[in-house]
């Protein structure tokens, strides 16, 4: 059977001096073929395609093997691949200079995910680094001092995901890191007073209460005025004197946007509104809060929350280490449901009120996203039907027991009678279901 041809039209114009005026050339592609549709085209399909996929496809046709590799601009070393191309003694430097040679347009590598093999990590960029001409930053961890690298390379690392037993002098070199996270501090800058990392934009770590801990941050506020995103685990805090000078080298933020605390106070009081408060004052730009505590002696206040004009994101973990739970509604639920710009809340509260959604439609008219995690919370339809009211909510998760009267009909009706809700997550009774639109 003849093959199918696809004709493109060309047409011959003549003019007075008999010479042939060719508007368009002739050309002919099979009906299947694939040259029909341009470069740019067939690179935006195959850009859809798996790293591995890319590999395995680019034989389809001559086309397929100018575009396939292309759109690959970054490489992230995951395990399940690591485990292939290395092992305890050797490297397979043939399949990653392929890797190399075929996607020269990488600008970002990162080998984060490279913990058993982080020595390896220099012989392997030294093959990425011959090809890749493109190469504009690295992502790595600092963890077995094996920074020899970092003296050529150092102006290319953006992000260091896990930090341990540092050299004071590592980070020099690293004059365009911008993301940082680390677990111990002084082992990170022994020597507080010359930090080098002036170029932070995201920053995670750990804190033990040790008053090295705020001098050393008191370094990293100072020379890095620009910090964007901030988390801060683990706050042991022993002392009135400790958690004072802690807020005020988080109030010296201005263009902090995101912070996510978690704060473990024993034995001094403190008033958490009182802290919230003096952040709120200086950090005005501030969108996602994420805050927790553990504690059994604060002030459990939270009208702080109205003054963060600009908050959008929310996440309150409250673990009270007390026995009456009985004013949890008037002092925390009460201030929380004038916060009228949020699109995102998460609170993860024992014993709230069952009254605390009633009339969340008018509370909460942008939010978007909502989950209560509560064992002692029960959902039922009246708890339901308030939340039917939100205009903007999308995503609902309860981690809250589940009334016997409430059954999967309930949650299908909540979907059908709430406009924008597309998906419902629930975590009780020892079950978890999703229900989808």
């Amino acid at each position: 059977m003849a093959q199918q041809m696809r004709y493109l039209k060309a047409s011959l114009e003549t003019t007075d001096g008999g010479y042939e005026d060719i508007r368009q050339q002739p050309k002919i592609y099979a009906k299947n073929s694939l040259d029909r549709f341009g470069d740019d085209l067939c690179a935006l399909i195959v850009s859809y395609l798996t790293f591995e996929d890319r590999f395995r496809y680019e034989c389809v046709s001559k086309q397929f093997r100018r575009t396939v590799f292309g759109s690959v601009v970054d490489i992230t070393f995951i395990d399940r691949y690591i485990h292939r191309v290395l092992n305890e003694k050797t490297i397979d430097r043939q399949m990653l200079a392929t890797i190399a040679i075929k996607c020269t347009n990488i600008q970002i590598i990162d080998f984060r995910e490279m913990y058993l093999y982080e020595s390896r990590v220099p012989e392997v960029l030294a093959i990425f680094r011959d090809n890749c001409r493109h190469l504009r930053e690295i992502y790595c961890n600092v963890i077995y001092n094996k920074i020899e690298w970092f003296h050529g390379l150092g102006s290319l690392v953006t992000r260091i995901g896990r930090v341990a037993y540092t050299p004071s002098d590592t980070f020099r070199y690293c004059n365009r890191l911008s993301e940082l996270v680390a677990k111990y501090l002084p082992q990170m800058f022994p020597d507080s007073d010359r930090n080098p990392v002036h170029t932070l934009k995201r920053l995670s770590l750990e804190y033990y209460g040790r008053v090295e801990d705020n001098q050393l941050l008191a370094a990293i506020v100072a020379n890095n005025q620009s910090l964007a995103s901030l988390t801060v685990t683990k706050v042991m805090a022993i002392t009135v004197e400790f958690i004072t000078e802690f807020t005020d080298l988080l109030s010296r933020l201005p263009q902090l946007r995101q912070l996510s605390l978690n704060l473990h106070v024993t034995g001094i009081p403190y008033s958490v509104d009182e802290f919230l408060r003096t952040i709120a004052a200086n950090c005005k730009q501030l969108k996602r809060l994420s805050f927790g505590t553990v504690t059994h002696s604060c002030v459990l206040t939270l009208d702080s929350l109205l003054y963060f004009s600009q908050l959008k994101r929310l996440d309150l973990t409250l673990n009270l280490l007390i026995g009456d739970y009985r004013d949890i509604e008037s002092q925390f639920m009460d201030p929380l449901t004038l916060c009228h710009g949020l699109t995102h809340l998460t609170l993860n509260v024992w014993n709230m009120n069952t009254k605390f959604i009633t009339y969340c439609g008018n509370r909460w008219p942008r939010l978007q996203y909502l989950a209560i995690c509560d064992k002692y919370y029960i959902i039922d339809n009246v708890c339901l039907d308030h939340i039917s009211r939100l205009p903007a909510l999308q995503t609902l998760v309860f981690e809250c027991n589940i009334g016997f009267g409430v059954n999967d009909h309930d949650f299908e009706d909540l979907l059908s009678r709430s406009p924008k809700l597309k998906n419902i997550e629930t975590k009780g009774n020892n079950i978890s279901k999703c229900y989808l639109k």
